[in-house]
């Protein structure tokens, strides 16, 4: 008995670490988010370890889908500013609504709480206080990659500045601010 007892740990123990989302940290790739166009905001959804990994329910924003609530991972889009609302179902729908202001990001917290027979999903609203320190380990599962370089300093971050430096890409591979000129002038 408590050899199958072990061995059922050891398949739960596998599957769960199968789980959480890979790719580079937040520490890594922070200083290569693309600057917010005027008239933007951020929302950031991001997923500390937690209850109910193997659950990962489809992010919706105002219908669209933006992304996949995976453990021990975060990403996120940049919309034109406005309110909006954040949607993700188990078997229960669970909804945010979140008010965009122009350079502001919006820090979501994803996370799962008992459910009857899959977990109930849990949105919430956090300060950046609060989400930037638990956001440090967690990894980028967003659609564009980005290039991976030096933290950038919180204090710069604090001081009014012109135009927002050009950041080089390594040869052959592209970041956000290079697909920005792609997109129609809104």
């Amino acid at each position: 008995m408590f050899r199958g007892f072990r061995w059922l740990l050891v398949a739960a123990a596998v599957v769960l670490t199968g789980c959480a989302a890979t790719g580079p940290r937040y520490a890594e790739v922070e200083s290569a988010f693309p600057t917010l166009r005027a008239g933007y905001g951020r929302v950031l959804v991001y997923r500390p370890a937690g209850l109910g990994a193997a659950v990962q329910p489809e992010l919706l924003l105002n219908g669209e889908l933006i992304g996949k609530a995976q453990p021990e991972g975060f990403f996120f889009v940049d919309r034109a500013v406005g309110r909006y609302t954040l949607t993700a179902s188990t078997e229960v729908r669970t909804t945010a609504e979140l008010d965009l202001a122009d350079g502001a990001t919006v820090y979501v917290q994803f996370g799962i709480s008992m459910g009857l027979f899959v977990g109930h999903p849990r949105l919430t609203l956090q300060s950046p206080a609060t989400a930037v320190p638990q956001l440090a380990a967690l990894a980028y599962t967003g659609a564009v990659p980005l290039v991976p370089g030096p933290a950038r300093s919180r204090q710069a971050d604090a001081l009014p500045s012109g135009p927002a430096p050009s950041r080089a890409a390594p040869p052959g591979q592209v970041t956000l601010d290079d697909l920005g000129s792609l997109l129609p002038a809104r």
